[in-house]
Order: structure tokens, then sequence, then C-alpha cells
């Protein structure tokens, strides 16, 4: 079922997986029609779509992935025109990010800038699925 955040059980399990190696997540994302920032937030104003309010997001990021520590490497990023086989979820976009490791995207999540980009993605997601994978031939 569709979320926007990992609950306790997933982010536990994701912290403390032995897999040293890279990984890659896939991102299935839906966004509002309209932007969701909160009262507390300085774009609760803003008329914008949350297509647009994601946009902010991942602008954000764009300024992580020169941080070796960080080192995410967005791989793809596609608007959803439609499905050949399934399609029980409407989904907007799919987001192919690459990290070093899990180590990498755990340092990601508690560095400041990533906490000062992260209200949009709030305010601009509706739901996602987040979908660990490892490259094929490395051990799990």
């Amino acid at each position: 079922m569709p979320a926007l955040q990992p609950d306790t059980d997933q982010m536990r399990r994701f912290a403390k997986d032995e897999h040293e190696g890279p990984v890659i997540m896939v991102n299935l994302l839906k966004f509002h029609e309209k932007a969701q920032y909160k009262e507390s937030d300085p774009e609760k104003g803003d008329n914008i779509s949350g297509e647009e309010a994601y946009n902010r997001y991942a602008k954000g990021l764009e300024a992580l992935s020169d941080d070796p520590s960080i080192g995410l490497k967005t791989l793809y990023a596609g608007s959803v025109h439609g499905f050949l086989i399934g399609g029980n979820e409407d989904w907007d976009r799919v987001l192919v990010v690459h990290y070093p490791s899990r180590h990498h995207m755990l340092t990601m999540m508690r560095d400041p800038r990533y906490q000062e980009a992260h209200r949009h993605r709030e305010a601009g997601l509706k739901h996602q699925d987040l979908i660990e994978t490892h490259q094929m031939g490395e051990p799990s």
C-alpha cells in the first residue's frame, strides 16, 4: 500500500541490513493536485502544483549529489505515460536513484540540507512506493 514515509519496522530493517554495496532506489511517485504546505512553511501561500513542490525538493537534493558522504546520483527520472501490464496505481513519475551504500542514504536523511528540502517533498507528494534494489550478482 502506498505511503509517504517508511514505518518504524521498515526503517529499522533498512538501517540494520548488512548489505554493504550500492543501493538503487526505485521511486513511484503520486503528486497532490495542489501543494499541501503546512501553516508554518514559508511557502504556505504559494499556489503551485504538488509536482512543482516536489521539483523544489529535487532541486534541493541536487546540491547533495556533489557531497561524497552522500553520493546520490539520479539514474532516471520520467513521467508515467501509461501501463502495458498492471496499472493498479495511477503514478505520475518514476525516479531511480543510486546510493553508494545504505550508509550514504542514511547520512543524507540526517543532513540539515536534506531536512530543509524535505518540506517540499511532504507538500508535493500524495503518496509513493519506494523499492530498494541491489544490482544482480551482488550479495544481498
